[in-house]
């Protein structure tokens, strides 16, 4: 168990950092997606920039505006196909343009100042024809910001290497456009991560229930022990007693060893036969002798053989009309109102009062002992299971009255439901084949 602990830590520890590494990864890739869409809104102003200047020329110089958009276009580099590449396009704009301002010769004067809602115009035009639409965009001066930013991009707009300070630009996040790029890598990961999660809670829930189980075992064995030892114990020393001192003279003294012997031993087979009908290939193969059993009378025959057996004072209240049956196997129905009688008894303080009622749709047995904690109540009903808290594991047995009769009751094809409430007391209810309804 210490090294399946330790393997399981270190598994644990290892998917961990791969998660963590996972989740870097994603930022980094994020990261890349938003410089991309950061250089795509940094083009759609430089190409804001350029139209504007081209229409400012237009209106101030008179330069047509036709002609100075066909010779921007056309200042590519020739191939050796004699085809036209246009490399680094909105760089040669500029500089073509800062030519042609300087062929001018009036630049200087008359082109101190910049239309921004001209330009502001344009920027917005631009991001629609790239395909990007973000919920707010404005382009300011160098020298002005917004008062409030917040959830904003803030892009800081320069040519000629980042040494000239054209403009701030403000945008509303492309957060989602982002993630709509990544939403193939995220889904996946989600997928695994949600995947691994149940793989790795499913392991862990199996694993404590085989930790249950060996529990089970190791109880069973300390059950199983306790109740061969006493029998084993008693039946040596009659037959010890016997072989030490025996009197061929005194008949009834050696009758009585005998018969303590022969008892213990029935009782050693009577408990070894009860484990083998445990087995379950023997209950996939038991076959029932259905017959209409009257309900009362095997109930009060039960009720008396408890009251005699038990060693406290047992009261049993039956309220059950006469003529009430069912459709049944009558030797296997009385095991059942024996074994919940008798688990009524056991567990019960220096007293017990027990209420048994049944009409044609079930029967209930309720008790005033000593109750079930809610964490018991699942696992009851499993072979060896025994709650062992409190003065329970003081009480004889092994573990398999319930089993057996969970086992018979779904052969009949019932059903069987428990209550409990520590200190107050439990009650079992078996609902009959068809009549579970109301």
């Amino acid at each position: 168990m210490k090294k399946f602990k330790a393997i399981t830590i270190t598994g644990l520890s290892a998917i961990t950092i791969l998660i963590a590494a996972n989740i870097w990864y994603l930022r980094g890739l994020y990261e890349s997606y938003k410089e991309k869409y950061i250089e795509q809104v940094e083009s759609c102003v430089r190409q804001a920039d350029i139209i504007s200047w081209i229409k400012i020329m237009n209106s101030t110089f008179g330069v047509d505006d036709s002609h100075m958009t066909l010779s921007l276009t056309l200042s590519g580099d020739s191939t050796k196909t004699e085809w036209y590449d246009y490399p680094d396009v909105d760089r040669r704009m500029v500089e073509e343009l800062i030519s042609a301002f300087a062929y001018q010769g009036e630049y200087d004067e008359k082109m101190t100042g910049k239309n921004y809602t001209v330009i502001d115009d344009v920027f917005r035009k631009q991001l629609d024809n790239a395909g990007l639409h973000p919920g707010f965009a404005v382009i300011l001066p160098p020298d002005s910001t917004l008062s409030d930013d917040s959830g904003l991009w803030k892009i800081r707009f320069t040519i000629d290497q980042g040494n000239t300070h054209l403009y701030n630009v403000y945008i509303s996040s492309l957060g989602n456009e982002v993630l709509k790029q990544m939403s193939g890598i995220i889904a996946t990961s989600a997928s695994i991560l949600i995947l691994m999660s149940f793989l790795i809670g499913y392991l862990l829930r199996w694993v404590g229930r085989l930790r249950t189980i060996e529990q089970m075992k190791d109880d069973f064995t300390h059950n199983m022990t306790h109740e061969l030892k006493t029998p084993v114990a008693v039946a040596y020393s009659a037959a010890d007693s016997m072989l030490r001192y025996y009197d061929h003279s005194d008949e009834e003294r050696n009758k009585q060893f005998l018969k303590i012997i022969m008892q213990r031993l029935g009782f050693l087979s009577g408990m070894i036969e009860n484990i083998l009908s445990m087995s379950m290939e023997r209950f996939k193969t038991m076959k029932l002798n259905i017959e209409t059993v009257d309900i009362k009378p095997i109930v009060n025959e039960v009720s008396g053989m408890m009251k005699l057996k038990a060693d406290k004072p047992v009261k049993i209240n039956i309220d059950i009309p006469e003529n009430i049956s069912v459709q049944a196997d009558s030797l296997h129905f009385g095991n059942i109102m024996s074994n919940l009688i008798d688990n009524a008894v056991k567990y019960s303080g220096d007293s017990v009062n027990i209420t048994i009622k049944a009409d044609t749709r079930s029967i209930a047995i309720a008790d005033d002992g000593m109750g079930i904690d809610k964490a018991d109540l699942p696992y009851i009903f499993d072979k060896f299971y025994r709650v062992v808290s409190g003065n329970r594991y003081e009480v004889g047995g092994y573990g398999l009255g319930l089993y057996y009769v969970r086992q018979i009751v779904a052969l009949h094809g019932w059903s069987i439901d428990v209550s409990s409430k520590p200190g107050h007391g439990t009650e079992f209810t078996i609902k009959f084949k068809g009549n579970e309804e109301g």
